[in-house]
């Protein structure tokens, strides 16, 4: 029954007496609005189906609770008050997986005013799309989800500084894009978990990120944008904090544009040997003086197998456009003049807008000058 949707599982009770709520026993929900009408016909099947769940002689538990209240045929949308009664059943029901997965609304679902709705001795998996995120909602996660291992928060409002948690292993942030729902002044974003082994954030906004311990990461991706930090003397650990990583991604916008690149610059002198590195995937910021970051990364990371360089179209519009745009990418410090070799670097791939990108060319330049053997080494089309 499990392979039904849950409007097909409910209509099995009509089959015969024995079939009656049949359905109530499994132990994985989930209710997509896609398949309703309107939000209104579909509040109205959930309220049913777990108050049918709710009446049952013997108490039925769950494994897992999955909502997904978007519905392209309706103006209408759910607030928290609606979806809160749901959560509540979810973990009275024991589910160690619950997730908002899909939210369309005119602002984030908010949960101030409510009593903390996720404490739960069993909850391990929880996903949340378009929520507002605080430090409100991050210190309650931390001291009533005492076995919370794995936390994806998707397209959500983030205006929280300070997360920190001993038990999570996985941590996976993306910001919403509406403007009105960013935070009105930058701060800082302190990441602070020990035990975390999968780390992804994307396009943070107004939020400097920190990361205090992480050492147990092994495997990151961090994409930043014009809006990652408040001014280019900011002062963050990013880099540093990852030397134990075997999978490191850090993309970030146009060389050329003036803060992000060298906030990450400054945390270069911070970092030690990334001993475990196997692969290294990095934006346009490593194009800054010679190509000096990717050379420094690459001359402490003695295991790296695999490269790959990613140039956006942005960069490759600057690059045409601004008078001191080859000064950039093509004035070596004096670290990135010396030679050096790569014993397990076997490819380094190269991503951009083929027929505009000039820069490739420059890149295979310094690479060929400052690495001996040299790896093989591909420029490829952007993905699309």
């Amino acid at each position: 029954m499990h392979l039904l949707t849950m409007q097909e599982a409910m209509q099995t009770t009509l089959l015969s007496r024995r079939w009656r709520n049949l359905w109530a026993s499994l132990m994985w929900l989930s209710f997509d609005a896609a398949k309703f009408g309107s939000m209104r016909t579909y509040r109205k099947f959930v309220n049913n189906a777990l108050m049918i769940r709710s009446s049952l002689p013997v108490p039925v538990p769950l494994d897992a609770f999955w909502i997904s209240a978007e519905c392209d045929n309706s103006d209408d949308s759910l607030d928290y008050s609606d979806i809160h009664p749901w959560i509540c059943h979810a973990l009275n029901s024991k589910a160690w997986a619950l997730g908002i997965l899909k939210h369309s609304g005119p602002k984030p679902l908010s949960m101030q005013g409510y009593p903390f709705p996720f404490t739960s001795a069993y909850l391990k998996i929880l996903g949340l799309c378009h929520c507002f995120i605080d430090d409100w909602f991050a210190q309650n996660l931390s001291s009533c989800c005492p076995v919370l291992d794995d936390l994806d928060l998707m397209s959500c409002a983030i205006h929280v500084t300070m997360f920190s948690s001993t038990t999570l292993t996985r941590l996976s942030i993306t910001s919403t894009q509406t403007k009105k729902d960013f935070p009105t002044e930058f701060q800082y974003l302190v990441i602070n978990m020990p035990n975390l082994v999968s780390l992804s954030l994307e396009e943070i906004p107004k939020r400097n990120i920190h990361l205090m311990d992480v050492s147990s990461v092994k495997t990151a991706s961090i994409y930043l944008f014009s809006l990652s930090f408040g001014n280019s003397q900011v002062q963050c650990s990013i880099l540093s904090a990852l030397s134990n990583a075997t999978s490191l991604t850090l993309v970030s916008p146009s060389v050329y544009e003036d803060v992000v690149p060298k906030v990450l610059q400054s945390d270069l002198p911070r970092c030690g040997t990334f001993s475990k590195l196997k692969r290294l995937h990095l934006g346009e910021w490593f194009l800054t003086g010679g190509c000096y970051p990717l050379i420094y990364l690459l001359r402490r990371s003695p295991g790296v197998e695999k490269v790959v360089l990613q140039l956006d179209t942005s960069g490759a519009d600057d690059y045409d456009r601004l008078p001191n745009a080859i000064a950039e990418i093509c004035s070596p410090r004096k670290e990135a003049t010396m030679t050096f070799g790569c014993e397990k670097l076997k490819k380094i791939r190269i991503y951009c807008h083929l027929q505009r990108d000039k820069r490739a060319q420059i890149i295979m330049l310094i690479l060929s000058t400052h690495i001996s053997p040299l790896p093989s080494i591909k420029i490829k089309p952007l993905p699309v």
